[in-house]
């Protein structure tokens, strides 16, 4: 049959594919396959018809389609920000990062361009290129609030909790309806806790609980609120959270990940071990459930198999300040002070205000018959909190 023209009205359809992609999409082909369609009205129609297979999650469709319309227009900014965008939804790093540099290169004021690629970047944890990256943003756009929270993220994962919460302070106070915002500052504040033992639990949860109200369908909210939940032992209110998640998602890894921070808090390891391991078997790039059940073999003196999760998390993310740390602990647990001594350090280089990697590298130090270098990491740890009872502890017992 020969191909039906393009009607003024499909331009119209094609314009809104992105929210109705099974109507719009239609009209966006009629456009594309009608020869005398005018040149940038094909490129409109496959940018038009990739937002749609994005928004679907159809990520290879929505890259095919930016392709086409950079084959018509090599000079397309959106194309290629928009197919990066969509290689990062797939986790191609490299590619999104390729596809956002051309638009940069094209247009050097392309903000959203910045941000995508800084999202890349964040991906490959390399957080350094991430927060240039969303700085180059902000500088472009002073009230950018994803170019704020996403370059706050960045500071996070470095360990720098306090400039992480300002930059998305700023975020959420230009836009107090901003959900993933309170959600992303409640993880800096969440993981500000953790490390730096600073702070309360109950300001990240207050953070996830804002965010939430404000949109409920973030799933990934109830998770994070539900672990924060856990280690604040409202465990009460931490497994309804988990199972929310995992009822809306039930291949939501996150949620069992939850289900299993919850169960390991009530000492019930074997419960937890199988939370965990149905989180790995959704997502076998969850460094995080493969370090939350290494705690929890830790726990039933598994020490090798814990190691050996570890091990899985540190490949995921070279950067896991967290996983060095407990598996520095697990090599103590073996007798092996010099090995943990290493986790340690690179727990710090990664964590820099991460207290309990200084007071356990102090600890091994002390083993290992070095006293200068203990006292030394005893006395960091007090620099970064003073309230820490470790480290006063054997400093007390340096004489100090």
């Amino acid at each position: 049959m020969p191909v039906l023209a393009a009607t003024p009205a499909d331009r119209g359809e094609c314009a809104a594919s992105a929210d109705k992609p099974d109507v719009g999409g239609a009209a966006c082909s009629r456009i594309i396959d009608d020869a005398s369609e005018q040149v940038a009205e094909r490129v409109k129609a496959f940018k038009n018809r990739g937002r749609g297979s994005f928004n679907g999650k159809d990520y290879d469709r929505a890259i095919a389609d930016y392709g086409e319309a950079i084959k018509l227009s090599p000079q397309d900014t959106s194309a290629f920000a928009h197919r990066c965008e969509a290689y990062e939804s797939k986790e191609d790093h490299d590619a999104a990062i390729a596809d956002c540099t051309e638009a940069i290169k094209i247009d050097p004021k392309y903000g959203w361009a910045y941000n995508n690629r800084g999202v890349a970047y964040y991906g490959l944890h390399e957080y350094d290129a991430a927060l240039a990256d969303h700085a180059e943003a902000i500088g472009l756009d002073s009230r950018d609030v994803w170019a704020y929270t996403r370059h706050g993220m960045a500071w996070t994962e470095k360990g720098e909790f306090d400039q992480a919460i300002a930059d998305i302070t700023e975020a959420v106070t230009i836009d107090p309806k901003y959900a993933f915002g309170f959600g992303q500052r409640g993880q800096a504040l969440f993981k500000k806790r953790l490390i730096t033992k600073k702070g309360g639990w109950e300001p990240a949860i207050a953070d996830y609980s804002e965010a939430i109200k404000l949109d409920p369908n973030l799933v990934w909210l109830y998770s994070s609120r539900g672990v924060a939940y856990s280690n604040n032992r409202q465990y009460d209110l931490a497994v309804p959270d988990c199972s929310e998640v995992i009822t809306r998602e039930p291949k939501n890894s996150g949620g069992y990940n939850c289900l299993g921070v919850a169960y390991e808090g009530l000492e019930a390891y074997s419960r937890a071990i199988a939370a965990y391991n149905q989180s790995i078997s959704i997502n076998p790039k969850n460094g995080v459930a493969y370090w939350n059940r290494g705690n929890a073999l830790t726990a039933l003196r598994k020490i090798d198999d814990a190691i050996a999760d570890y091990d899985r998390a540190i490949a995921i993310n070279p950067k896991d300040f967290n996983s060095f740390n407990s598996r520095g602990k697990a090599y103590v647990a073996k007798g092996d002070s010099n090995r943990a001594v290493t986790d340690f350090t690179q727990a710090i280089q990664f964590g820099p205000s991460y207290v309990e990697a200084y007071n356990n590298r102090g600890l091994s130090n002390e083993v290992l018959g070095r006293r200068a270098e203990a006292i030394a990491d005893f006395r960091k740890a007090q620099s970064i909190d003073p309230a820490d009872r470790v480290s006063k502890q054997q400093l007390r017992l340096f004489g100090f």
